[in-house]
C-alpha cells in the first residue's frame, strides 16, 4: 500500500459527534437527527451566487457536478478490473474553445523503467542526508550497515512515466493561436510528484493550472444510497470520470472564478491568551482545558469553529459546548481558537476552566483557568483566509508528510476549500454527516486528498500550413488492490487511458507504445500488446471509449 492510499484509507472514517466525544476521554455526545436545512443559509448561498455569476449556478450550489445527488450515475463496467485503489485514466488533450480547423494525431508511450530496481549502497543513502554533523553522519552510516548489511538494497516503483505526444496541424494559410488544456487525476496533496510537464517542440511550455471540485462522493453507513454521506468514496474506475466531465459542467466550473463569500456576515469570537495550572496526572490534572457554553437556535444559526478539539451539540436543549487544551509544548502555538456565527448570534456564552478535554457534565472544574474572549463584527472571506492561510503554510513546507505536502498557491487551496465547503459542509442546502459538526478542520484535510481532475493551460500558436508537437510528459501512478485483502489481483498493477472522454479535439489518429523494459507480464489488456512477437506498439480505435493494460512483475533472475 502506497503511503498516500494509506492516508485516503484513514481518511474513510467516520467524524461523527459521538466520535468526537469519545477521542476526548468523554461519553458519547447526543445523537443528532436529520441536518435542518437553514433558511439564512440558502439565502448566504445565493448572496455567493451572485458574487461568481450565474454561470456558476449548477457548478457551486447547491452541489458541485459530480456530486452525491446530481442525477449521475454509473453506466456498466467493461472488461477491466475494479480495483481497490483507483490512479484514474490518461486522459486526451482538450481545446478550450472548440476549434474543427486543427487536427491532431495522438502518440502516447507507457514506459515501465521506473520498474527497473536499482541499487542503492549505504554510503549513497547516508550521503544525500543534509545537515548532519560528522558523528551524526557516522551514527547513520552504522545504522545503515546495520539494516542493510550487503551494503546496501534495491529499489523500484510501481509507477510509471507517460508521454501523451499531440502533432496538432494548421492545414490553413494563417497562423492559429489556439489555448490547450491537459487533464490529469490528482488531489492537491500529489501534484508535487504527479504534475505533468508541457513541452512545445522540446521546449518547456509556460501552463496555469484549474483545479477541479472533488470528482468522488461520500458514502453513508449504510450504503452508498445513505443521505446521511458520511464517508468519502475515492472515484472507483474511470466510468466515475465519465460521469462527471461529460457534459462539460465539471470542466466549466474549473475554469470560472470560484465562489465569493465576502458578503456574508458572520459574528467572530476570538479566544486568546488562555491559561491554566500545568498539566499534572498526580494532581487529578491530566489535560487542562477552556470550555465555551453557549445557546443557540440550530435553525436560525450556524457555528464554525477553528482550534477546538471537543464538542457537545444539543439541538433539543438549544446548546452547544466547544472545548480546547489549554496549550503546552505540544499544542497550538499559533493560539488561534474561532467561533464564527452566522446568522443569528449566540446567546449567553461562558467560559471556565476544567480539568481534563470533553465535555461531560461531571468533569470537575479547574480554578486558576482565564481566556481572553473577543466578540467583533466581520465577513466570511476575511475570517476563512485568516484561519486557512496558516493551515496552507504548514502544508506547503518541505517537511510535510509525502502525499499531503501542498504545491499550490493560497488562491488555489482556498478556492478548493471554499466549494467543499459549499458543496457539502454547514454552508450547503444539505450537510454531509462527516461535516455536521463545526470544526473547520475536519474538512482541511479531506480538501488535500480527495480525487479531482485538473488541467493545465497553455497557449500554442500553429503555423499555417504546418504542425507542431505537444508533449505532456508524467509520472502515473498504479492502480491496486490492497495487500492486506488477499484479492485474485494481489500484486497486479493497472493502468489505463481514455481517447475521447472530455476532449473537442480531432484525432485523426491515436497510437499507443509500451516500452516494458523487461520488467512485467501482461495479465489483461485491451490494446493488443504482443510481447513475445515484438508488438510493442498498437493503432487505437477511436470508437473504443477506455483501454487498460494490467500487469504483474515479470519473474527475473
Amino acid at each position: 500500500m502506497s503511503d498516500k492510499s494509506e492516508r485516503l484509507f484513514e481518511a474513510l472514517g467516520e467524524l461523527s459527534d459521538a466520535h468526537i466525544d469519545e477521542a476526548a476521554g468523554a461519553e458519547p455526545a447526543q445523537q443528532k437527527g436529520k441536518p435542518h436545512r437553514r433558511r439564512w443559509a440558502a439565502a448566504a448561498a445565493c448572496l455567493a451566487l451572485v458574487a461568481v455569476g450565474v454561470g456558476s449556478l449548477s457548478g457551486v450550489i447547491p452541489l458541485l457536478p459530480g456530486a452525491p445527488g446530481n442525477g449521475t450515475g454509473g453506466a456498466g463496467h467493461d472488461e477491466a478490473s475494479t480495483f481497490m485503489s483507483y490512479a484514474g485514466p490518461v486522459f486526451p488533450l482538450t481545446l478550450r474553445e472548440e476549434n474543427d480547423s486543427i487536427s491532431a494525431q495522438r502518440d502516447i508511450t507507457l514506459d515501465f523503467s521506473p520498474w527497473v530496481r536499482e541499487w542503492v549502497s549505504n554510503e549513497e543513502e547516508v550521503a544525500a542526508m543534509e545537515g548532519l554533523t560528522d558523528a551524526e553522519r557516522q551514527d547513520a552510516m552504522e545504522q545503515h550497515d546495520e539494516w542493510f548489511p550487503e551494503g546496501g538494497y534495491h529499489r523500484s516503483s510501481d509507477h510509471i512515466l507517460v508521454t501523451d505526444a499531440y502533432t496538432l496541424t494548421n492545414p490553413g494559410d494563417a497562423d492559429q493561436t489556439v489555448t490547450v488544456l491537459y487533464p490529469f487525476a490528482a488531489s492537491l496533496g500529489s501534484l508535487d510528484e504527479g504534475l505533468p510537464a508541457l513541452t512545445l517542440d522540446g521546449a518547456a511550455l509556460e501552463a496555469g493550472l484549474h483545479v477541479g471540485s472533488y470528482a468522488g462522493g461520500f458514502r453513508g453507513v449504510d450504503g452508498p444510497d445513505d443521505p446521511r454521506f458520511l464517508n468519502l468514496r475515492q472515484a472507483g474506475s474511470w466510468e466515475d470520470y465519465r460521469d462527471v466531465l461529460s457534459d462539460g459542467s465539471y470542466l466549466q466550473n474549473a475554469l470560472e472564478a470560484g465562489p465569493d463569500v465576502s458578503a456574508i456576515p458572520v459574528t467572530v469570537y476570538e479566544f486568546t491568551d488562555p491559561y491554566g495550572p500545568a498539566r499534572d496526572g498526580d494532581a487529578g490534572i491530566p489535560n487542562p482545558s477552556i470550555r465555551a457554553s453557549f445557546g443557540l437556535d440550530y435553525d436560525e444559526t450556524t457555528v464554525l469553529t477553528y482550534g477546538f478539539h471537543g464538542a457537545r451539540y444539543d439541538r433539543e436543549g438549544g446548546t452547544m459546548i466547544q472545548e480546547f487544551s489549554i496549550p503546552m509544548s505540544w499544542g497550538r502555538e499559533d493560539g488561534l481558537f474561532y467561533l464564527l456565527v452566522l446568522g443569528e448570534d449566540i446567546e449567553d456564552l461562558t467560559t471556565g476552566g476544567y480539568v481534563t478535554g470533553g465535555t461531560d457534565a461531571d468533569t470537575p472544574t479547574l480554578e486558576g483557568c482565564g481566556v481572553t474572549v473577543e466578540r467583533y463584527e466581520s465577513d466570511l472571506d476575511t475570517m476563512l483566509r485568516e484561519i486557512l492561510t496558516p493551515e496552507w503554510e504548514e502544508r506547503s513546507r518541505s517537511y510535510y508528510q509525502d502525499d499531503l505536502r501542498l504545491s499550490i498557491d493560497f488562491e488555489t487551496f482556498y478556492r478548493a476549500f471554499l466549494e467543499h465547503l459549499l458543496s457539502y459542509g454547514l454552508l450547503s442546502p444539505q450537510t454531509v454527516e462527516r461535516y455536521d459538526g463545526s470544526w473547520l478542520e475536519n474538512m482541511v484535510r479531506d480538501v488535500t486528498v480527495v480525487d479531482r481532475v485538473c488541467w493545465l493551460e497553455a497557449e500554442v500558436t500553429i503555423p499555417a500550413g504546418g504542425s507542431v508537437t505537444l508533449t505532456a510528459s508524467m509520472t502515473k501512478e498504479a492502480s491496486f488492490d490492497f495487500a492486506c485483502a488477499h484479492t485474485a489481483n494481489q500484486g497486479v498493477k493497472g493502468y489505463d487511458l481514455v481517447t475521447r472522454l472530455g476532449s473537442n479535439l480531432s484525432c485523426t489518429a491515436q497510437t499507443a507504445t509500451l516500452e516494458d523494459r523487461g520488467q512485467i507480464q501482461i495479465v489483461r489488456q485491451n490494446f493488443g500488446f504482443d510481447l513475445e512477437n515484438g508488438v510493442n506498439t498498437v493503432t487505437l480505435d477511436p470508437e473504443v471509449e477506455h483501454y487498460y493494460l494490467e500487469v504483474r512483475r515479470a519473474e527475473t533472475e
